[in-house]
């Protein structure tokens, strides 16, 4: 048994989205955990990082998280963190030589900015963002690890293109997710070798970012085991219920000063992912 396909990252760039519809096509068996971390494991925890996340330590382990009973489907798993360590396309490479590789790039400020907002979300950070990744020297932190780090695509997309070569690696981008899901989709069909599935509901919107509405919400969000506790407690119905009544859409925009410094701080980046994949990507530099 081996996984077939892994969905690399990058994070907050439409991966559970991407995940979530995979699972719904006949062909596909993806991970029953999204983020296993398998092959990433000795890195996250090397970093300790805040999230806590549990991850997979166990081939035996790794693989009973798909459940083909017996018929041939391809399997597929989705974790973000395996983009960003260069030692994991190596590892993935040594485990599946014949995997297929997918990597969802989002337009760097606007993925740091996402990202940001999560962990304001979850209560993993209170200073401003200009101040986390602008106003103070933080290299090496983890948050501008987070933040400014993970959206320094070319060395992470290089890697997998040296070890997989082109043709298995499909590189997709998360502006053209959110413009036209079913055609997204059907190309990363059209990759893997599977047929259109029209059973899939591309209606759905997962993941989107949304912030409580008061302050003692967002103190209840904020612990971890509050948020465990709820969705292990709660049906599909109040979950609803609450994020309907107590949540709401974040549309907050990134100030336009911050986002012009930090165009620059990304900028030769993109110029040589440019060059990497031979695609414009000029609607980033603006």
């Amino acid at each position: 048994m081996k996984v077939d396909f892994f969905i690399v990252g990058a994070p907050k760039a439409g991966t559970t989205s991407l995940y979530k519809y995979l699972n719904q096509h006949q062909d596909v068996v993806m991970s029953s955990v999204k983020e296993p971390n398998y092959f990433s494991n000795e890195e996250l925890e090397s970093q300790d990082l805040y999230y806590a996340s549990k991850n997979i330590t166990d081939e035996k382990d790794y693989h009973s998280l798909f459940q083909a009973n017996g018929e041939k489907k391809k399997l597929g798993e989705a974790s973000v963190s395996y983009l960003f360590y260069p030692k994991v396309s190596k590892r993935i490479f040594t485990y599946n030589k014949d995997a297929k590789i997918i990597i969802i790039l989002r337009n760097p400020v606007d993925r740091a900015y996402s990202h940001y907002k999560m962990d304001f979300r979850l209560g993993f950070v209170k200073r401003d963002f200009e101040d986390l990744v602008l106003n103070n020297n933080q290299e090496g932190s983890l948050f501008y690890q987070q933040y400014i780090d993970l959206g320094l695509y070319h060395l992470q997309v290089k890697s997998y293109i040296d070890e997989f070569g082109s043709t298995n690696v499909c590189v997709m981008f998360y502006e053209d997710l959110k413009k036209d899901r079913a055609t997204f989709v059907n190309n990363i069909f059209s990759f893997l070798n599977l047929k259109s599935d029209s059973n899939i509901n591309f209606n759905l919107k997962y993941n989107k970012s949304k912030l409580p509405s008061n302050n003692f919400m967002r103190y209840l969000y904020s612990i971890s085991l509050v948020r465990k506790t709820a969705s292990f407690l709660f049906n599909e119905r109040l979950i609803n219920f609450i994020n309907k009544n107590f949540f709401r859409e974040s549309n907050q925009e990134i100030e336009s000063k911050v986002r012009h410094k930090l165009n620059q701080v990304f900028l030769n980046d993109i110029f040589m992912l440019e060059k990497l994949l031979n695609k414009d990507l000029s609607s980033w530099k603006k």
